[in-house]
């Protein structure tokens, strides 16, 4: 009998068809062979995980956001474990809405499934992860902590972090672009365009001092993906007709 992949059974829901998988995981083998079939079995969690979920206002599967931040990991130079962070790093955030777990169960099995240092990264890159109520604490001082935190998070987890942040901007940055959708990207935010553009400029500042940081300067990949995230932030601020000043002028606790 031949042995059973794990895409079989793989949910359909919001990603549309297995076979997607099947194709972007070849040509993640292909062109990355220190990749396991723990990989393998990390996209398939994730896709469950998250079958249910689309992104903010586009509709879009929210797979297509774990492969793409993924995809920018591997593609800065991130290690198997970082890329699994990559499928995982919303997890804790949304896994609980998803499905109805606690964040806490979830991570437990994560933990248990692909180890330790998927686990560290996956709750170095959590935002804030919903209480035994399903309550997140207010944007602001989620944000605030967030950056306070990532000032002292290791190169691993900044690789992860920046990857998600990366690819954010970029989507607001296109979306923004598309005439059919303009200025009208950022009502799909809670703090809205200057809250959003302030947000982006505090992490563009934050991964920059970071990458003063031995460590980080140690991993040329991520010191590129920290200009390409400044370059980008930059781009979104210049289409927004705002700039790295007026952006920081933002006091997110009117919000």
């Amino acid at each position: 009998m031949r042995a059973r992949s794990p895409f079989e059974g793989a949910e359909r829901g919001a990603n549309g068809d297995a076979d997607l998988w099947r194709s972007w995981y070849g040509r993640c083998m292909t062109s990355s062979p220190s990749l396991s079939p723990r990989f393998e079995s990390a996209l398939v969690f994730a896709a469950r995980l998250h079958a249910v979920q689309t992104r903010k206002g586009s509709g879009t599967p929210y797979v297509a956001h774990l492969l793409g931040v993924t995809s920018l990991v591997l593609e800065f130079g991130g290690s198997e474990d970082e890329a699994i962070a990559g499928l995982l790093h919303d997890a804790l955030e949304d896994g609980p809405t998803n499905t109805g777990r606690s964040a806490l169960d979830i991570a437990g099995e994560i933990e248990e499934s692909f180890g330790d240092e998927v686990a560290r990264l996956m709750w170095g890159c959590t935002d804030a992860a919903p209480d035994e109520r399903g309550v997140k604490a207010p944007w602001a001082e989620r944000k605030v902590a967030y950056l306070d935190r990532l000032a002292l998070k290791d190169a691993s987890t900044l690789l992860v972090s920046g990857a998600d942040k990366l690819y954010n901007v970029r989507a607001i940055l296109l979306d923004f672009l598309t005439s059919d959708v303009g200025e009208t990207v950022f009502e799909r935010f809670t703090a809205g365009r200057s809250g959003t553009l302030w947000y982006y400029e505090r992490l563009a500042e934050t991964f920059e001092r970071r990458a003063q940081d031995e460590d980080v300067r140690e991993r040329r990949g991520l010191v590129a993906l920290i200009r390409e995230l400044r370059r980008t932030v930059d781009a979104l601020q210049h289409a927004a007709g705002s700039s790295r000043v007026k952006s920081r002028d933002f006091d997110p606790t009117r919000l």
